[in-house]
């Protein structure tokens, strides 16, 4: 349900991109980086607490509650608590059409982005997005509630393994489990799918055979061309990113040996030209490719960050290729 206080974060919302798109005219006339005047936690309406944990003075994005019985939905949803100590959930998606009511759907573990801090399973388009995604794919999709972002997300998947949920038992082949993400979620799911190579034997029965990686969110020790030039960009602006400049991929090189050895594939690594990252999603997948893995792509023009979530049109075309990524997983078949 839409609120007045929904209706009101919208508008703060567009406040905020138009004092930005102001800041740049701004600062094209004037010789000094004015960008550097932002302040990213009044930016982003959020305090910086002393033992590490951030406080939100606003929700950005209205939530949603899982579509228990609405027939509109293409897929079942529910939330489920996996551990209330930590307050670690995830929302479930059971797709209402399957062709065979007697074969198990592959598992997605799907990992949203929202820049580590922003978006939950509830904001519209995510879970517009998981919801779709588990009808086209006819697949399980298990979607994170994340906080402590990879340690959550690898509990989730030691969640999975246990199969103590009705649809998990039921319905879910713990022989098929890709691991899916979007944007900031591609940090995560890349890290921890490095992560559980190691604890390959804990998950045991459930088995990962493979990665989509949508949008990445990496950042490397020098600034690329497309971050200097969208320095002032609407959504992520100079201020808001570059904590860690690392080039996270190229430091786990010796785990994704062992990727190679597990005969993941990783597919649909996509990016867009009008993003700060454009340059290292190109990186990224040529750094896969160098490691041996099997790394398919599709890279697009004149497009945004988290398009493949909110763009009708630009969501089938990545359902299209993840469809044939997770059916045909086990013949290894080329991608799209």
């Amino acid at each position: 349900m839409i609120t007045i206080r929904s209706i009101l974060e919208i508008f703060l919302l567009i406040s905020i991109s138009i004092q930005l798109l102001r800041l740049t005219r701004v600062a094209v006339k004037m010789s000094f980086p004015i960008i550097n005047q932002i302040d990213p936690y009044k930016f982003l309406h959020i305090i910086s607490n002393s033992e590490g944990t951030i406080t939100r003075l606003l929700q950005f994005y209205p939530t949603i509650p899982p579509s228990t019985t609405n027939t509109s939905s293409p897929s079942l949803s529910k939330d489920v608590v996996i551990n209330p100590d930590k307050n670690i959930s995830i929302r479930m998606y059971l797709p209402r059409i399957r062709p065979n009511l007697f074969k198990k759907l592959p598992i997605v573990v799907f990992v949203h982005g929202g820049g580590f801090i922003l978006c939950s399973v509830g904001t519209p388009t995510v879970h517009e997005f998981c919801s779709s995604l588990a009808s086209h794919l006819t697949a399980l999709v298990v979607s994170v509630e994340y906080r402590h972002a990879y340690d959550d997300v690898l509990e989730a998947l030691t969640w999975v393994k246990e199969g103590k949920d009705e649809w998990v038992n039921k319905y879910g082949d713990f022989s098929r489990c890709v691991l899916v993400c979007e944007s900031a979620g591609e940090n995560i799911v890349y890290n921890v799918g490095l992560m559980s190579v190691v604890k390959n034997n804990d998950f045991r029965p459930l088995i990962i055979t493979g990665l989509v990686l949508v949008q990445s969110y990496f950042g490397g020790l020098d600034r690329t061309e497309p971050e200097v030039r969208l320095a002032y960009h609407p959504v992520l602006p100079k201020p808001l990113v570059g904590v860690n400049r690392s080039r996270v991929f190229e430091g786990r090189s010796s785990l994704s040996d062992q990727v190679t050895d597990l005969g993941w594939l990783v597919g649909a690594v996509t990016g867009c030209d009008d993003m700060p990252f454009f340059d290292l999603n190109v990186e990224f997948v040529k750094f896969l490719k160098s490691r041996g893995l099997d790394a398919k792509s599709m890279f697009d023009g004149g497009t945004y960050q988290g398009m493949f979530v909110s763009n009708a049109t630009k969501m089938e075309e990545l359902f299209v290729c993840n469809a044939i990524f997770v059916l045909d997983l086990s013949l290894h078949t080329s991608l799209c």
